[in-house]
């Protein structure tokens, strides 16, 4: 799942967390802490589904879809990466979409997710910024980050370019073709660890 959530100190009534352009991408583990810490939620809900993954693949590598709560709290922690809670999950994974003026935001942020497994940016999109924020967002991580993947609706850029109609789509255009160029191409040698 992408974007797990805890409910806070009193039970949440609904799994789902909002909703973003008719979709849900937000969604709780557990509607009552009770009477367990956030922590003990987030592992016990993290091994249950590293424990059924592993029971059918050995193989492949293992993570959580997070927000970066360091982004919106200041000083917060990264719960799911947490020592107590992402013991079994293989690499760091979190979604950034930097706003206009605060790419240093957004860079102190991502070093809270610095914790010692690799490090991707599993989801970003100027959509709060324009390319040449995000540009420089991505070209000043790149000192901290194993990789990045871009958000994507699911349609190739030719599909975007026969679409003449839409400013979605020459957007998503616009981003794909600077993904495509770019981003994939900051990734030459690894970070050093």
């Amino acid at each position: 799942m992408n974007e797990p959530v805890l409910p806070g100190k009193k039970k949440a009534t609904d799994w789902l967390a909002g909703e973003f352009g008719g979709k849900h991408f937000v969604q709780r583990i557990a509607l009552d802490l009770t009477e367990r810490t956030r922590q003990q939620v987030a592992k016990a809900w993290v091994d249950k589904l590293v424990a059924a993954i592993r029971r059918q693949d050995q193989r492949h590598m293992i993570t959580v879809g997070v927000i970066p709560w360091a982004l919106t709290f200041p000083g917060a922690k990264p719960l799911f990466y947490s020592p107590e809670v992402g013991e079994n999950l293989d690499f760091v994974s979190v979604h950034f979409y930097p706003k206009t003026g605060e790419v240093d935001k957004a860079l102190k942020a991502l070093a809270v997710y610095d914790v010692g497994k690799p490090l991707v940016i599993e989801e970003m999109f100027p959509l709060k910024c324009g390319l040449p924020e995000l540009d420089q967002f991505v070209t000043k991580s790149a000192k901290t980050t194993d990789g990045w993947i871009g958000f994507y609706w699911g349609r190739t850029l030719e599909e975007y370019r026969a679409d003449k109609s839409s400013l979605k789509s020459a957007l998503m255009l616009q981003w794909l073709d600077y993904f495509r160029t770019n981003a994939s191409a900051r990734r030459q040698s690894p970070r050093k660890q």
